[in-house]
């Protein structure tokens, strides 16, 4: 799993997305869940750590923990992707 930015109309989106190999189709990233804006998306973020109990049961059940959501929290805030400091 991974986050992707993606721009559009002015604005950035925040999708958290997956490889998937898919017979027919051009593109092998399947998306998991949308956050939305990026700002939006920290927001919440931020929140869900803070109480938990909020984290989207979506996430829960595609196995998302709460080391998951620090490292995408850190991942925002820097820019940068915590295993191999690759600019997002």
């Amino acid at each position: 799993m991974y986050l992707e930015r993606v721009r559009a109309k002015g604005n950035s989106y925040l999708y958290l997305k997956t490889y998937h190999v898919r017979e027919h189709y051009s593109s092998n990233k399947l998306t998991l869940y949308k956050f939305g804006r990026v700002e939006t998306a920290l927001e919440n973020m931020y929140h869900w750590e803070q109480d938990f109990k909020a984290f989207p049961s979506e996430l829960k059940q595609i196995g998302c923990t709460k080391e998951n959501l620090a490292s995408w929290i850190d991942t925002l805030e820097t820019r940068l992707h915590s295993k191999n400091r690759i600019v997002v």
